[in-house]
């Protein structure tokens, strides 16, 4: 592994996330196009992070669970 591949896993996350400064953006996105290797492992992190957004987006709590919570906070506030 070189410099810029090693420069690239430890920005991933913040370029995955919009968050590099563009400078740093353009550099990781150059590198990407001449390395596989880290191309691909910033593929795989996209579907990752799709696939848990896609199935853990709407995690609720058991209606039961918020009722008795609702009912114990007017019981506490009275």
């Amino acid at each position: 592994m070189d410099e810029r591949c090693h420069d690239l896993l430890v920005e991933l996350d913040r370029f995955l996330d919009g968050e590099c400064p563009k400078r740093v953006e353009h550099a990781l996105r150059e590198h990407l196009q001449e390395c596989e290797p880290c191309f691909d492992r910033t593929d795989f992190e996209q579907h990752v992070r799709a696939l848990v957004a896609e199935h853990c987006r709407e995690d609720r709590a058991p209606h039961r669970l918020v009722a008795q919570i609702l009912t114990r906070l007017q019981v506490n506030a009275s």
